[in-house]
C-alpha cells in the first residue's frame, strides 16, 4: 500500500510540473496518478480480508493446539491413575503374598518357630480353630492335631482317631531339633499300629498338606466378594476333598454349598449328595458325624445347610 501511494503521489507531482510546459503529458500523468491512488482502498480492503483470514487460521491453530494439549493432559492423567492403581494393587498383592509366605515357610524352614508362627497367624486370621487344626496321616485312619498355645510359645502335636480320641501327644520344646521331633511323630504312628512301612511313615507329608491347605484357604478368603470369608473359617480339617469347619461341612469343588453341622443328623444326606455327583459324600458325612458327635469344636450357633 505504501508503494502504491508513493507512485500515485509521484505521478501527480510530475503532472503538476508539466502543466504549463506540456499540457498533454500533464493530463496523462494526472489520470494515471488518479488510477494508482484509486488502488489504495482496494489494497486496504484486501489487506483487511487477508488479516481476517490469517486471524481465523491462527485461532483454529490455537484451538487445535489447545485440544491436543487437553487430550495429552487427559491421557497423562489416565496414565497417572493407572500407575497409581497398579501400585496400590501391587502393594495389596505383596501383603497377601507376605501372609502366605508364613505358611510356605513351614516347609521351606521346618523349624519349631516357623510352625508356631504359622499356626498363630492362622488362628488370629480365623483360618483354623483355637483348638488347633488336624491333618490326616497319609493312607491311615488317624490324624495329627497341631495345637499352639497363645499364652506361651508351646507346640503340641496329638495323634487322634476320627472321633478325636487322643492316641498320643508329642510336645516340641526349644531343645528338640526338627529331625528328632518328626522322628517322635513317626514313633507315635508306629506305636498306634498305623505304620505303613519303610519310606511311608512320613509326618513331613502331613506338614506339607497343612501348608498347602493354609495357602489355599488364605487365597480363597482374600476377597470379600468371593463369598468364602463367612463359611470357610475356623477349619478343623481338610480331608478327601471336603472342608470340616466349626460350623459347616463344605465340598472343596463347590464352597458355596454348605452343610450345617447341626443338620448332620438328618437322614439321607449320603444319597442326596451322591445324586449331585459327589461320590465321596457318603464317606465325608459319616466322617463328619464321628468328628462332630465326639464334641469337635464348633460355635454355639451353627449355620443351616443347603438342600
Amino acid at each position: 500500500m505504501t508503494l502504491t501511494f508513493l507512485a500515485g503521489a509521484g505521478l501527480a507531482i510530475v503532472s503538476w510540473f508539466l502543466k504549463d510546459q506540456d499540457p498533454w503529458w500533464s493530463a496523462l500523468l494526472a489520470n494515471m496518478a488518479v488510477v494508482v491512488l484509486l488502488l489504495i482502498p482496494g489494497e486496504l480492503l484486501l489487506a483487511g480480508v487477508r488479516n481476517r483470514v490469517e486471524t481465523v487460521a491462527d485461532t483454529a491453530t490455537r484451538a487445535e493446539l489447545t485440544a491436543d494439549q487437553a487430550q495429552q493432559s487427559a491421557e497423562a492423567t489416565a496414565r497417572s491413575l493407572d500407575e497409581v492403581r497398579q501400585v496400590l494393587v501391587d502393594r495389596q498383592v505383596d501383603e497377601l503374598e507376605a501372609s502366605i509366605d508364613r505358611y510356605r515357610d513351614i516347609v521351606k524352614v521346618p523349624d519349631r518357630e516357623s510352625l508356631i508362627g504359622a499356626l498363630r497367624q492362622a488362628t488370629q486370621e480365623d483360618l483354623i480353630t483355637s483348638d488347633g487344626v488336624r491333618v490326616p496321616v497319609w493312607e491311615t485312619d488317624v490324624h495329627y492335631r497341631f495345637v499352639v498355645s497363645e499364652a506361651e510359645p508351646s507346640l503340641v502335636v496329638r495323634l487322634e482317631q476320627d472321633d478325636g480320641t487322643v492316641l498320643s501327644e508329642s510336645a516340641w520344646d526349644v531343645h528338640t531339633s526338627p529331625v528328632d521331633f518328626y522322628q517322635a511323630l513317626v514313633s507315635a504312628v508306629r506305636a498306634a499300629g498305623r505304620d505303613l512301612g519303610t519310606g511311608l511313615n512320613l509326618p513331613t507329608q502331613s506338614v506339607e498338606e497343612l501348608s498347602a491347605m493354609l495357602v489355599e484357604i488364605t487365597r480363597l478368603r482374600s476377597q470379600e466378594l468371593a463369598g468364602h470369608r463367612q463359611t470357610l473359617r475356623r477349619v478343623i480339617e481338610r480331608r478327601n476333598g471336603w472342608y470340616f469347619t466349626e460350623e459347616n461341612v463344605l465340598p472343596v469343588e463347590n464352597l458355596s454349598y454348605t452343610i450345617g453341622v447341626d443338620r448332620l443328623h438328618e437322614p439321607d444326606w449320603e444319597e442326596h449328595l451322591r445324586n449331585k455327583g459327589w461320590y465321596t459324600a457318603p464317606d465325608a458325612i459319616q466322617f463328619a458325624r464321628r468328628l462332630y458327635d465326639s464334641g469337635a469344636p464348633r460355635s454355639s450357633a451353627s449355620s443351616g445347610g443347603e438342600a
